[in-house]
C-alpha cells in the first residue's frame, strides 16, 4: 500500500471568471464563467447569484441554498447538475451548476408559433419523456441511508426545460421545490408558474410526485396545441382549477388517439386518475413514438436544431472576459424565475 499520508483537507485555488450575463429573472442573475484552475484547466460553467434585492431576505436566501443541497446529488442526463454552494466575502451566496448549451423548451416553442408552425409531434412526445425520465429518477431519489427523499419539482414549465445543442433535454431550476426531508418552500407558499400548476397545488394543498405529472402533462399539451391547458388570466384565488377543462379542441385533428388518453390521464383533475409515478408516464411516452419500431432519438432532435436553429451552432469570438470571483459563483441555467407568493388563509381547502 501507499504509506504516503492524504490530507484532511485540500485548500481550494480554484477561481471563476465571469464572461457574460445568458438570463435574468426575478430573483436571480445567471452568468456564463469559466472555472479556472491548474495548468491552464477551464471548464465552462454556469453561475447563479441571488439579485441584491433578495440576497439580504432570510426567506429566499435559504430558498437559493435549499435548492442547491436538494439536487447536489441529482446525477442524472436530464436534470442539470449542480456543482458547487458557496458564498462570497460580502455574504452573498452562489451556485455552480453545469453550463447548458442550447436553448429553453420556451424559446424553441415561441419560434413554431410565432411562424404559425406545429412543433413535429414525435419531437414534442420525445422531449416529454426526457423530462419524464428525469422526474422519475428525481422523485425515487434516496439519501445516503437510503431514506427516500420525495422531491417534488413544483415548477415544471418550459421555461425550466431546456434542450441542448446535441438534442438532450433537461430539467433546470428545484428552486421551488419540495423534499421530505426538507421543504424549499413550504405549502403557505403559491409556488410555480399558474398555466401549469395541478389543481392541488393551485388550492395549495399537500402536493406529491402527481403534480409534477399534471404539470409536464400541461407542457406537452402546448407543445401539441399551441395553447395552455387553461388561459393566461386564471387566478387560483378565484377560480377552481379543477373544474377547469383543457381546451382538447385545439389539439390538431390528426392527433393519435392513444396520445389522446394518455393527456387525459396526465392532465386529470383528480390525482388518483393520472399516471401514479413518472416513470409509468415515461414508458407511455415512449411507447407512442417507439411503437412501431423506430422513432426519434437526441440525434434527430440535434439535426433538426441544426436546420431550424443554425445561430445555435455558429462559434463567433469569446466573449470579453468579465470580474474574476475568487471562490466559485453561483450558477444555473435558466430562462426566467419563478415568482412566489405567500398567500393568506389557511393551507388546504
Amino acid at each position: 500500500m501507499d504509506d504516503i499520508g492524504h490530507p484532511q483537507m485540500i485548500q481550494d485555488i480554484r477561481r471563476i471568471v465571469l464572461t457574460r450575463e445568458v438570463a435574468q429573472g426575478g430573483m436571480c442573475v445567471v452568468y456564463e464563467a469559466k472555472l479556472l484552475g491548474c495548468e491552464g484547466f477551464a471548464k465552462r460553467v454556469a453561475v447563479k447569484m441571488l439579485r441584491s434585492r433578495w440576497a439580504r431576505d432570510e426567506r429566499f436566501m435559504r430558498q437559493f441554498i435549499g435548492e442547491a443541497k436538494l439536487v447536489c446529488d441529482l446525477v442524472h442526463e436530464n436534470i442539470a447538475q449542480i456543482y458547487q454552494l458557496g458564498r462570497l466575502p460580502g455574504g452573498d451566496y452562489y451556485i455552480v451548476m453545469e453550463f447548458v448549451d442550447g436553448l429553453s423548451l420556451r424559446d424553441f416553442m415561441t419560434h413554431h408559433f410565432s411562424r404559425g408552425r406545429r412543433i413535429p409531434p414525435p419531437l414534442a412526445v420525445h422531449i416529454a419523456s426526457r423530462i419524464a425520465r428525469g422526474l422519475a429518477f428525481a422523485h425515487a431519489f434516496k439519501d445516503r441511508q437510503g431514506r427516500p427523499l420525495q422531491i417534488v419539482h413544483r415548477d415544471v414549465c418550459p421555461n425550466n426545460i431546456l434542450i441542448t445543442t446535441e438534442g438532450l433535454s433537461k430539467l433546470i431550476d428545484f428552486g421551488v421545490a419540495k423534499a421530505l426531508s426538507q421543504t424549499v418552500m413550504d405549502d403557505r407558499w403559491l409556488t410555480g408558474k399558474v398555466r401549469y400548476m395541478s389543481p392541488e397545488q393551485a388550492a395549495r394543498r399537500t402536493v406529491d410526485f402527481r403534480s409534477d405529472i399534471y404539470s409536464l402533462g400541461a407542457v406537452l399539451f402546448e407543445m401539441l396545441s399551441g395553447t395552455t391547458v387553461r388561459p393566461p388570466e386564471a387566478n387560483p384565488q378565484t377560480d377552481d382549477f379543477a373544474a377547469m377543462h383543457p381546451p382538447w379542441h385545439r389539439l390538431p385533428r390528426d392527433t393519435d388517439s392513444e396520445l389522446m388518453v394518455l393527456m387525459e390521464r396526465a392532465l386529470a383533475a383528480d390525482p388518483a386518475r393520472r399516471h401514479q409515478d413518472a416513470n409509468q408516464m415515461a414508458w407511455a411516452l415512449e411507447y407512442q413514438i417507439y411503437k412501431d419500431g423506430y422513432g426519434p432519438t437526441i440525434q434527430t432532435v440535434e439535426a433538426y436544431l441544426r436546420e431550424h436553429f443554425p445561430d445555435l451552432y455558429r462559434r463567433g469570438p469569446p466573449p470579453p472576459a468579465g470580474r474574476v470571483v475568487r471562490r466559485p459563483a453561483a450558477s444555473a441555467d435558466e430562462q426566467a424565475e419563478t415568482v412566489a407568493e405567500e398567500m393568506p388563509g389557511p393551507v388546504a381547502r
